[in-house]
């Protein structure tokens, strides 16, 4: 019985705790924020996010750094031959706001798919 009152008060905390977290990287309300700031401030339109991880912050963090690469659609073209760009943004929660608050930094061009050398290259560098 007092296992049982531990483990409901235990559960409770956590779930307090959590509200208070920072959204996940790949939540809707972070990407939908992201996307924005992404068509506001850097002018991109119809946009694909892509490899969407989290840097750093924890599940339980008010603060929470994510990495993507981001790229615009475009017709007939296929997604590996499209310029790539590094993208970076936090999501910070803060107490008394409703939502989080997303910014986003912007980086260089990165492929999305790396060329490796072929086999040959490969040997002959070891030669």
């Amino acid at each position: 019985m007092i296992a049982a009152i531990a483990l409901l008060v235990a559960g409770a905390m956590a779930l307090y705790l959590r509200s208070d977290a920072a959204a996940a990287c790949d939540s809707d309300e972070a990407l939908g924020q992201v996307y924005a700031l992404l068509r506001d401030r850097f002018h991109l339109q119809s946009v694909f996010l892509n490899d969407i991880r989290a840097v750093s912050g924890g599940y339980f963090g008010d603060r929470r750094d994510c990495s993507a690469e981001v790229t615009e659609i475009r017709g007939n073209v296929a997604a590996s031959s499209m310029p790539w760009r590094a993208v970076r943004y936090r999501i910070v929660r803060q107490h008394p706001a409703p939502s989080a608050v997303v910014s986003v930094e912007l980086g260089g061009d990165r492929p999305l798919a790396p060329r490796r050398p072929s086999f040959w290259m490969r040997v002959l560098a070891y030669l």
